[in-house]
């Protein structure tokens, strides 16, 4: 089925639906966090405070190169059903939950459905849009995204003070059910079927997946909350998950069908705009982490005051989002995406000058600068891979993109709390906090600009890599 053969009508159900699926999933990531510090004290169970993030984050990222490579096989609309209806099960048990242990295995269930409405919405608005319309779709699912990073706190925590934690979870069963109806009439079974049903799952991929990358997320997050390598949780969950990774690396040189085929990542261009997606946007995760709970410790603000605070990053993303997108779409690449990196660089570099005395408008334009370089990367990045890829590796490639910006921002949070810890001990807080978001955002834009100058041809070279142009044609433009 091509785009054009959906009536303006069924797109419309369909954009509201997939729209609606991703803000739930994107939603509930930060409004949970503001508002588990009331959960576990009402469930009393304050061991379990850290699996209560954990138990959500591995399914979410390890599921999501899994959730895009079954739906060649068994087209988009059963995966995003199958997801839509994971998170809602899961949003009911958290909503009824008596006791951590059934808390904790409804996050689980919602973390499953997550991965599939966040990896098949990208994918879905990619394949429908006409290309004249690709870099306004890609655009808006980015925009959905920012808007939840930021606005997420703010609602957890007007929830939390004024109507009840349980809400945070009950408001997603109406909105879901409706999406699911909208999906169900509007999207074909068979969109996007790619492979036969009679083609064998990557089972012992998507074991090896599950474990490495499981236990790397198990030990970053363990050591962010302890600070020791040495202990089992950590060091031990580390060495499992290298192990995981390279044994995933293995099998997957070998599969049928496998869930990361390595041929994305040992074509040029194709692998440097994975590391350039998986690292360009790690000064939003460190923002998120350390300027809300900066703005509490040091301003006296609660998280509704602290949440709005935030705001300058998340305009600044809704207009960098749609300004690279409209640049990339019309064939421009490298030079607009390098710039960004340098503007989200020079934002990093403006939070070095974060202290007790700093003007209070000085967070406040460094986020804005963060956000205007980091909206770019988020649209034009995903635009760009779309069209460096051959239309069997498509939903291959954007889960791989999204699995790495999941694991580098998983990453960029631990290197943030540490970064903020180690410079808060001498020189306060927020000294400790400019610190750390300057040195994580920073790291990540020099990687990503880096990522995207390599390979540049050289005068008289034949076999120089090369970064997609307008479309996939067999090669790669430009």
């Amino acid at each position: 089925m091509n785009p054009p053969d959906l009536s303006p009508r069924r797109r419309g159900l369909l954009w509201a639906a997939v729209v609606s699926g991703l803000l739930l999933a994107m939603l509930d990531q930060t409004i949970v966090g503001t508002a588990l510090p009331r959960i576990v004290g009402d469930l009393g169970g304050p061991s379990w405070y850290v699996w209560a993030f954990t138990c959500y984050l591995v399914p979410a990222t390890v599921l999501l190169p899994v959730a895009t490579r079954l739906s060649d096989r068994t087209g988009r609309r059963d995966m995003l059903l199958l997801g839509m209806a994971l998170f809602l099960v899961g949003s009911a048990v958290c909503a009824l939950a008596g006791s951590m242990p059934v808390f904790v295995a409804g996050r689980t269930t919602q973390g499953a459905g997550a991965a599939a409405l966040e990896a098949l919405s990208f994918l879905v608005v990619n394949e429908l849009a006409r290309d004249s319309k690709r870099g306004a779709g890609q655009a808006a699912i980015s925009a959905v995204m920012a808007i939840s990073f930021i606005a997420g706190p703010l609602i957890g925590g007007l929830l939390t003070d004024h109507v009840g934690w349980r809400w945070a979870f009950l408001v997603n069963l109406p909105v879901g059910l409706a999406a699911m109806v909208m999906l169900l009439r509007s999207l074909p079974a068979g969109f996007g079927r790619m492979e036969s049903r009679r083609t064998d799952v990557d089972l012992a991929g998507i074991a090896c997946l599950v474990l490495g990358i499981g236990a790397l997320l198990v030990a970053l997050n363990r050591h962010q909350q302890l600070g020791d390598w040495l202990l089992p949780s950590t060091g031990g969950a580390l060495v499992c998950g290298v192990l995981g990774i390279v044994l995933f690396l293995r099998v997957e040189a070998t599969a049928a069908a496998p869930i990361v085929p390595l041929r994305l990542l040992a074509d040029p261009a194709s692998a440097r705009l994975l590391l350039a997606g998986a690292f360009a946007t790690t000064g939003l995760y460190a923002c998120v982490l350390l300027v809300p709970r900066w703005y509490q410790l040091d301003g006296g603000l609660d998280a509704t005051g602290a949440g709005i605070r935030v705001y300058p990053l998340l305009v600044a993303l809704l207009v960098g989002v749609n300004v690279g997108a409209v640049l990339v779409s019309r064939g421009g690449l490298r030079v607009p995406l390098v710039a960004a990196s340098a503007v989200t660089l020079a934002g990093a570099l403006a939070f070095l000058g974060l202290g007790a005395s700093s003007a209070a408008v000085l967070p406040l334009a460094a986020m804005a600068l963060l956000g205007l370089g980091m909206g770019p990367q988020l649209s034009g990045l995903q635009i760009a891979l779309s069209r460096s890829v051959a239309p069997r590796d498509l939903a291959a490639a954007m889960g791989t993109l999204l699995l790495g910006r999941q694991v580098i921002g998983a990453v960029a949070l631990a290197a943030g709390d540490a970064l903020f810890r180690s410079r808060a001990a001498t020189h306060g807080d927020s000294a400790g906090t400019g610190w750390a978001i300057a040195w994580v955002a920073g790291a990540g834009a020099v990687v990503a600009a880096l990522a995207l100058v390599a390979g540049r041809r050289r005068p008289g070279s034949r076999t120089a890599a090369r970064l997609p142009g307008r479309a996939y044609d067999g090669s790669v433009s430009r």
